[in-house]
């Protein structure tokens, strides 16, 4: 394990960023015309936004009690992301590990929760396996993404099985404006890395269309990492009536990538993977009138999944393992808004069978049903969110998760929260059937892990040029499942505290220049002993500079750090900040053709941060491509 830096680090990189800020706020006042300009820029990038992944209705960011952050298309494409796990990379409270170059395998954390406590959420279908809850944010292109709401802490009273939080993906729909449009990129790096992209979108009386396909390839930026892939997506919306609508989403995925080597292994070896993942959803959603309306939704998710180990010298294979998955099921909900009342019901179903040859019997099967309700009753500037959702499992029995939210509002610039919630997570097929002899053994009697959350928080853009946000947040959990070595299961077996706070500010553009920074802090222990617990992130920070000048150049510059308080056996190294340089210039327009080039300076100064010295950050590397809207 590294040893933690002094105090007196933290404090001056806390420091430099401080600094950075009240430079920028005792600048002259620019004239009155350019800061009402500069003040309407900030209304919109916080403006009182609806909100779904709350309540799965949607509602003002005003009302929203939870912490969430968003993220949209336009921070994607200014920090050129190639995957999901690029784009959260950078979002304060979300630990992200990516175990190599773009389409690495990558996991992901909120507020330190483990792994599999997180689930991923896209088009109404969870991209989590059910052999061990990992979702695959490595291999998720970036380009079909339109937005991302992310609930930091349990969301178990919305979404069910969720101790962690949920990152929910809201994927790109038709262009209502254009008949025929589009965007079309290229981009080459070294090693041979290279994302192509084509999208087409568009709408013609009742029937919208989006389109997408693309392409990801290279030799690997670290030894054996070198992946290739390529997927489409469709989305189809059919409006009748301009009461009815009809949506259709089609994603199929295909790729195979390395996953590292492992030297200190007797003997070595190298591994490798391929994926297969296919999804298919229906929705249908009616308004009866202004107050009432009504979504019906159903989906498809198959996966296969093949992973191989070879011996490094000779190449011959040992071990290889093959995972089949299919889920079907889907949801209902009804909303019902009226006067101070926004009000919410909802029912889904989901069957999943899991086909490896490591769980007993070579197949199992999940079978999960939910009920749920929420409303939000607003009274002036208050507004208060009751949320309750019962889960029923065929292999966790069941489970209730209440919430209860706060809001207030403040002459309309400032927001303060508070909300409570009790959380859940569903063990994993191979923790309950698991039967690898000789490494792990099925445990059918393994409960769900459970958490109490609480968290309060302020949001305010009142100050001049600024906009803050802080959140401090407590979960216990308990029966917590760790492995068991003596039998070889996993377990129920201990009780967690984690609690921290979190702090984001930004700034107004002022003459094309903006610059961010967020910071967290986690202490998680073991509430019998006290101790600390290893392996859950410490603390991290972001920062960043955005320069946005169209007629000279667009940039962008990230700073990303995070302490992972690792054990010692995982040879981790992270007491670098790693920092990407992103730039772009518009080389021609015609009438609604833009054609833009774009660089990307990944580790600028070379750094080193990785959990697990198997899988070592890439190096210093560039990419440059060319992107047409038309």
């Amino acid at each position: 394990m590294q040893q933690e830096p002094v105090p007196l680090l933290c404090f001056r990189k806390a420091a430099c960023v401080s600094f950075l800020f009240t430079a920028l706020l005792c600048l002259p006042s620019p004239a009155s015309a350019q800061l009402e300009e500069e003040m309407d820029i900030l209304r919109m990038i916080y403006k009182d936004q609806d909100l779904v992944t709350p309540t799965r209705s949607p509602k003002p960011v005003s009302q929203v009690a939870e912490n969430v952050t968003v993220i949209d298309s336009d921070e994607i494409e200014k920090i050129n992301a190639h995957t999901l796990a690029d784009v959260l990379l950078h979002v304060t409270g979300v630990q992200v590990n990516i175990q190599g170059g773009p389409g690495s395998v990558a996991t992901v954390q909120i507020q330190g929760s483990d792994r599999r406590h997180v689930q991923v959420m896209v088009d109404g279908i969870s991209l989590n396996n059910l052999s061990d809850n990992f979702p695959d944010i490595g291999a998720f292109p970036a380009q079909r993404i339109e937005r991302i709401e992310i609930i930091k802490g349990p969301a178990s009273s919305s979404w069910g099985s969720s101790l962690g939080g949920i990152i929910n993906v809201i994927t790109r729909s038709p262009d209502p404006e254009r008949r025929i449009g589009g965007l079309a990129s290229a981009s080459i790096g070294e090693r041979g890395t290279g994302d192509y992209r084509l999208d087409l979108s568009g709408t013609s009386g009742s029937l919208g269309y989006y389109l997408s396909a693309s392409g990801m390839s290279g030799d690997g930026l670290t030894p054996n990492n070198y992946y290739d892939a390529g997927n489409i997506y469709t989305k189809l919306q059919w409006e009748p009536t301009d009461k009815a609508r009809l949506l259709l989403s089609v994603s199929y995925d295909k790729g195979s990538r390395g996953d590292g080597r492992f030297l200190d292994s007797i003997p070595p070896f190298a591994g490798s993977d391929t994926f297969e993942y296919f999804y298919l959803t229906p929705t249908f959603s009616y308004t009866f009138d202004s107050s009432l309306s009504l979504d019906v939704s159903a989906r498809v998710f198959s996966k296969r999944n093949k992973q191989f180990f070879n011996e490094l010298v000779s190449g011959a294979d040992l071990q290889r393992s093959i995972a089949n998955e299919l889920n079907a099921g889907g949801n209902a909900k009804l909303s019902w808004r009226k006067g101070a009342s926004n009000l919410l019901v909802g029912a889904e179903y989901d069957h999943g069978t899991l086909d490896n040859g490591a769980i007993l019997d070579g197949s199992q099967v999940q079978e999960k049903w939910a009920i749920f309700a929420n409303d939000t009753f607003s009274f002036r500037e208050i507004s208060i969110t009751p949320g309750v959702r019962y889960d029923h499992t065929s292999t966790s029995g069941d489970f209730w998760s209440p919430s209860l939210g706060v809001t207030y509002t403040l002459l309309e610039k400032t927001i303060f929260r508070l909300y409570a919630a009790r959380g859940f997570n569903t063990p994993p097929l191979f923790f309950t059937f698991g039967d690898n002899s000789g490494f792990s053994l099925a445990n059918p009697d393994l409960k769900p892990e459970e958490v109490w959350s609480f968290s309060g928080g302020v949001e305010t853009s009142a100050a001049r040029y600024l906009w803050f946000k802080a959140t401090y947040f407590l979960h216990y959990i308990s029966d917590v499942i760790s492995f068991n070595e003596a039998t070889l299961t996993n377990v129920n077996s201990g009780r967690q505290k984690r609690q921290g706070v979190e702090a984001e500010v930004r700034t107004v553009p002022l003459w094309s220049t903006a610059l961010m920074a967020g910071f967290s802090f986690i202490d998680a222990r073991d509430r019998d002993t006290g101790q600390i617990t290893q392996d859950v992130p410490r603390y991290t920070w972001d920062v960043g500079v955005d320069y946005d000048n169209e007629d000279i150049v667009r940039g962008s510059l990230r700073g990303h750090y995070i302490w992972w308080n690792a054990e010692g056996f995982l040879n981790a190294r992270y007491n670098a900040m790693i920092w990407d340089l992103n730039l772009s210039r518009k080389i021609l327009e015609r009438g609604n053709t833009v054609l833009e080039a774009f660089f990307t300076a990944h580790n600028l100064f070379d750094g080193a941060q990785y959990l697990l010295g198997t899988f070592p950050n890439p190096g210093r590397w560039f990419e440059g491509g060319v992107r047409c809207r038309f």
